[in-house]
């Protein structure tokens, strides 16, 4: 793992990021840092830290870095690293704009969460009882995804003694071994590409494979492929509903075998969960979900690419542990988590929301059910 010194000029700047509660920290050439906190983006003030020039940047980055990783920054249009600073770890982006040297760092807490810790529904534990198929963790960029992944894992690392692969880029999570047994695997470090570890996974007796993130067809396929073939297989895929999610694995199929791919994945699909956070009462963020679980309705939609149905079919079937994002974000509404105006905001069906805040709707089963296990 890199480690940078702490009183470099980046160590410096993140120790103050961090005595803010920063969770994300940019810095791009002749323009003020910005860090987010909550959610929101602020701006650090020049008297702080003055506007970096991209020399500045790159002296900065050559001060902290070893010189295998800062020849590869300079190198490289993109690159992906984690790093420790202060004890606390980071994962890194580093990348090009208009010629110049850009960089954004999120932090990776410390402590393994649970997903007790998260206020998710009862109802995401379920979804790793299954011992094979495919999980997908969905959302946008800084919405928990790997959050929540982590805690899946975590839950079973707690009550099952199985055999876990995870395969990420980088590693975030470093996992201590309690019931299951973890090897953790850096692409560009560890294997050469996603798929090629996946590959090679199924013959390492494997229970369970994490795939950090599907970016690529070979990627997907090799994923789907060994769900099918018996295990169980998380990975995490950027899309911002159920729906979007199924599209964009068809997307990354040529049109000739966007049909095919509709078939395996009805056919391998445990789940998906797909999360946003949004603002709470609190001040802090709340995740609220949409949760499509396989059944016959669901495999039936998908593998016809009748992706239009799938909302009526999740929102009919919340007794099976399905629910669309208005339907969770109307429960957390009732529950006093968010306030009416957050949730107009977030509404997809403004209609129906205006209609259940007037009460014309009638009432939905519990979707935050309490669960003391876990």
């Amino acid at each position: 793992m890199e480690r940078i010194p702490a009183a470099s000029a980046l160590g410096t700047l993140l120790d103050w990021c961090s005595s803010q509660g920063a969770t994300d920290i940019h810095a791009q050439a002749d323009r003020r840092y910005a860090y987010r906190v909550e959610g929101e983006l602020r701006r650090i003030p020049p008297e702080v830290q003055p506007i970096p020039s991209h020399d500045r940047i790159v002296e900065m980055l050559r001060e902290a870095f070893s010189t295998p990783i800062r020849d590869r920054i300079e190198r490289l249009h993109e690159m992906d690293v984690s790093f420790l600073c202060n004890q606390i770890r980071y994962r890194a982006n580093f990348s090009k704009q208009q010629g110049s040297q850009s960089f954004s760092l999120r932090v990776v807490p410390q402590r393994i969460p649970r997903l007790a810790d998260l206020n998710l529904p009862s109802t995401v534990a379920e979804l790793i009882r299954e011992p094979r198929g495919l999980l997908l963790v969905t959302g946008a960029s800084g919405q928990g995804k790997s959050t929540t992944v982590c805690a899946l894992l975590q839950r079973l690392n707690e009550t099952l003694a199985l055999r876990i692969i995870t395969i990420e880029d980088p590693i975030e999570y470093l996992f201590i071994e309690d019931q299951c047994q973890f090897e953790q695997r850096e692409v560009g470090v560890d294997t050469a590409s996603f798929a090629d570890a996946i590959r090679n996974a199924v013959r390492q007796d494997p229970g369970v494979i994490f795939i950090g993130e599907i970016r690529d067809r070979e990627t997907v396929q090799t994923a789907m492929q060994a769900a099918e073939t018996g295990h169980l297989v998380l990975a995490t895929l950027h899309a911002d509903s159920v729906a979007q999610t199924i599209d964009r694995i068809r997307e990354l199929h040529p049109a000739s075998e966007q049909d095919n791919a509709s078939t395996l994945l009805a056919r391998s699909l445990n789940g998906i969960l797909c999360q946003r956070l949004v603002p709470n009462i609190a001040g802090g963020r709340t995740p609220c979900l949409e949760i499509l679980r396989r059944n016959s309705a669901t495999q039936d939609a998908i593998s016809r690419n009748d992706l239009h149905l799938l909302i009526r079919v999740i929102e009919a079937c919340q007794n099976e542990g399905m629910h669309s994002f208005d339907q969770h974000l109307i429960q957390l509404l009732r529950d006093g988590t968010i306030s009416a105006e957050t949730a107009r905001y977030y509404a997809i069906n403004w209609n129906r929301l205006e209609m259940e805040l007037h009460g014309y709707v009638s009432a939905l089963p519990g979707i935050l059910k309490p669960d003391s296990d876990r």
